[in-house]
């Protein structure tokens, strides 16, 4: 078993195949260590001599677990989404400035930083809301808002402590690689925009779908009443030609033709009888 980016256990392999090494210490009961389950398991052995980082993933190795989508997915939520969460990060990047500030006058930066904010606000701009894609250089980030690049990398640390982002190191092979020259190379992070711990209650109240107002109601009701109105003065043969549910097929639908017709023509034998006519909705087909 290897560990996720998040801490949590995943399987030896996105497609269940294990190594050999991996199958035989299982098989001898020997017990791994984690640098050896990492480098059997993922290739990225932190003394393989390539220029990477350690625990570092190739290319479309685990970003389906990273990426998600933005709430629902959609515009107009993820847009909400993004609104409510970027204006309590700011509170609370004031609001823990002024408590710094008590014990340290003078002090500019909360929790987050100024610097902080500016990446969360590009981020939230940058990603793809149905899903969850998210995966620029740290240089394309600094370059974006106007920072150096050691300045935007400990806003993204902070950012990170503060539960709004993780990252996920990544890699891929060089193609033609020189023979005794590097065989990987790094890559831009994939990062997965997070809501914290504790605002997570807040944020699934706020965009929780409201009651339907008591104007909206009545609406609703009045329409339904002026419909029921129109429909009791129709013959059912009108009302299946005009309002009347669609039928998958021809055939079905001709046969509630036929029926509605029946209805009718009994309706009005039963008037020229001087009997009174029969009460029902001119939709029920049924005992024509």
């Amino acid at each position: 078993m290897t560990a996720s980016v998040f801490g949590d256990k995943l399987s030896d392999s996105g497609d269940g195949v294990r190594s050999i090494g991996a199958i035989t210490a299982q098989l001898v009961g020997v017990k791994l260590s984690a640098k050896t389950r990492a480098r059997l398991g993922r290739g990225d052995s932190p003394r393989s001599g390539e220029p990477v980082w350690r625990n570092s993933y190739y290319r479309g190795q685990i970003e389906d677990r990273v990426w998600k989508p933005i709430h629902d997915g959609t515009k107009h939520v993820a847009s909400r989404w993004k609104g409510a969460l970027l204006d309590r990060a700011k509170k609370l990047e004031d609001l823990t400035r002024r408590k710094r500030r008590e014990k340290h006058p003078g002090c500019e930066n909360g929790i987050l930083g100024h610097v902080g904010i500016q990446v969360l606000e590009y981020l939230f701009g940058l990603v793809d809301y149905a899903t969850g894609r998210l995966e620029p250089a740290i240089g394309t980030i600094a370059e974006a808002i106007g920072r150096s690049y050691s300045a935007t990398h400990r806003a993204l640390v902070r950012l990170r402590d503060a539960g709004f982002l993780r990252w996920m190191r990544r890699s891929e092979p060089i193609e033609n690689p020189e023979p005794d020259g590097p065989q990987v190379r790094q890559i831009s992070n994939a990062y997965a925009l997070l809501v914290p711990q504790e605002l997570r209650g807040w944020l699934g109240r706020l965009l929780r779908p409201g009651p339907t107002p008591a104007c909206a109601k009545d609406h609703l009701a009045a329409d339904q009443a002026e419909l029921d109105a129109i429909a009791a003065k129709m013959t059912c043969a009108e009302w299946h030609a005009s309002i009347g549910p669609e039928p998958k097929d021809k055939a079905t639908h001709d046969s509630l033709a036929a029926c509605a017709r029946a209805v009718d023509a009994r309706d009005l034998r039963e008037a020229s009888t001087a009997n009174p006519p029969r009460t029902e909705r001119p939709w029920d087909y049924s005992n024509p």
